[in-house]
């Protein structure tokens, strides 16, 4: 088992790995059972030794192996590894680092975030689960964000947040917003806006390197406008949009899950019966219009795989998947039936929570059903189900 993962570090550094003594002492003394972040664990603690032994004349290890195992740790285990040395510190701050580490990520099992927004002060409504999280085994419990309303996300293992700071005001509807990345508990917050309703979507602008929001504002039927903020100046500009979001009885719903792609974020627009795609790139800031599907009922916005997508639900619990193959071009793809409410989609995954508050998948490809380990209560009562990859990326 250890030569299995030793030969699928680069083959580089094979030629140069450290003394054969060491290898046999190393897979003869930690590998009673062996998973695979166990044996980079180890490769960390003879590194270690390495370190000490530079002092006495002796090679170090290769600080390019440092980088390559590195790259495979899950994120709670680098946040420690920062205080082993100078060079890891640096090492696991630098933003291509951070850039390869979510690259790496991408192809690791997802995490669940549930969030209970009716759960009591005194205790903790938001969990953390990985994918393949077993019956049982206990998830992570963390604390609310006070007043928190509505989490949109994730990109890139981030999270946009919206509280409401004042209530008790019909007139104003006033709200702030967060950006939070549950992996590191970092938190940034944004501009507050006087507002009466908001729809928001973020994400990694793909020219700039640089992670943008993006509101839409309506006040009343008064007025429209829209906003977008940089994370890298840490201000917000606004700018008009030249689609008219709520007149003639129009009105802007948001995705079941994430709802950005190829630079864009996407939100689903009706007019009666009559639907629509709203998207907005990043990149130039415009809005775009694009038609929708003919003769569907009520339908929810989602990505399948790397198309947009639209999920009608109908009264007789079957479904199907409307697949945007170019702008304005739709197929009917998938029928299936659903006798559950989803809580999100991912993938092509529904995320459904059964009648004994089991939190479950249902692939709509091969129409197989997944547990995903997770059982409570909680998932029965107002609780959004969110997906995310852990990721380092930093807020500050």
């Amino acid at each position: 088992q250890w030569h299995y993962h030793f030969l699928h570090l680069p083959q580089s550094y094979q030629s140069r790995f450290f003394p054969i003594n060491f290898c046999v002492l190393f897979a003869c003394t930690n590998f009673g059972t062996l998973d695979p972040y166990f044996f980079y664990f180890d490769l960390l603690r003879l590194h270690l030794l390495y370190i000490g032994s530079s002092k006495i004349g002796r090679r170090p290890f290769p600080e390019d192996l440092d980088g390559e195992i590195l790259l495979r740790l899950p994120v709670k285990s680098l946040l420690r590894f920062k205080c082993v040395c100078k060079n890891w510190y640096v090492l696991i701050k630098s933003p291509a680092f951070i850039r390869k580490h979510l690259n790496c990520s991408k192809n690791k099992p997802s995490q669940f975030m549930i969030y209970d927004y009716n759960a009591r002060d005194d205790s903790p409504p938001i969990a953390l689960i990985p994918e393949n999280h077993g019956d049982g085994e206990s998830p992570d419990y963390i604390h609310r964000f006070k007043g928190m309303t509505n989490v949109i996300g994730s990109v890139d293992g981030l999270f946009l947040l919206q509280r409401e700071i004042d209530p008790e005001n019909r007139y104003m509807q006033i709200f702030a917003m967060a950006l939070w990345n549950p992996s590191t508990r970092e938190v940034r917050h944004l501009p507050h806006h006087k507002i009466q309703y908001t729809h928001c979507g973020f994400r990694l602008d793909p020219l700039t390197n640089d992670y943008k929001v993006v509101y839409y504002n309506f006040h009343c039927g008064e007025y429209e406008y829209a906003a977008v903020y940089s994370c890298s100046t840490d201000s917000c500009r606004n700018i008009t949009p030249k689609i008219k979001f709520y007149s003639y009885g129009r009105s802007l719903h948001e995705s079941y899950g994430t709802a950005y792609l190829n630079g864009a974020y996407y939100w689903l627009l009706s007019e009666g019966l009559k639907y629509s795609i709203v998207l907005f790139d990043f990149s130039n800031e415009v809005f775009e219009e694009i038609e929708g599907p003919d003769d569907i009922s009520f339908s929810s916005l989602i990505l399948l795989d790397d198309s947009v997508a639209l999920l009608p639900f109908y009264g007789n619990c079957v479904h199907d998947i409307w697949v945007m193959i170019q702008p304005g071009v739709w197929n009917k793809r998938f029928t299936f039936q659903c006798f559950t409410y989803p809580r999100t989609w991912y993938s092509s995954c529904l995320i459904l929570v059964t009648k004994r508050s089991r939190l479950v998948s249902y692939n709509v490809r091969t129409t197989k059903t997944r547990r995903l380990g997770f059982c409570h209560p909680v998932l029965r009562r107002n609780c959004g189900v969110y997906v995310y990859k852990e990721s380092l990326v930093t807020l500050k």
